[in-house]
């Protein structure tokens, strides 16, 4: 497994200052690509996940919380914002 990129580390802090507000922002801070990588997802079908985050599995949420530095109840609470937002559309 490759190093962990040093850009993961951002993420929380982001998160408390309130610059994330749903699972779509981390990704504001880090590559898309690189936490694909990192899940084995290639681009296409990780872009498709984050529009339509229910699809991601428990698993991949928490390796993803994981990376970031994020407990799963942030991560979950992130999900569930952007699930949020999207209802009210």
């Amino acid at each position: 497994m490759r190093p962990r990129d040093p850009r993961y580390e951002v993420i929380k802090p982001m998160l408390n200052e309130g610059k994330i507000h749903s699972f779509p922002d981390i990704f504001k801070f880090i590559k898309k690509s690189v936490v694909a990588a990192d899940l084995g997802k290639r681009g296409p079908r990780f872009t498709e996940l984050i529009n339509k985050v229910e699809d991601f599995t428990v698993k991949e949420l928490l390796i993803i919380a994981r990376l970031c530095g994020l407990t799963s109840a942030e991560m979950f609470k992130l999900v569930e914002a952007e699930l949020a937002k999207r209802n009210n559309k």
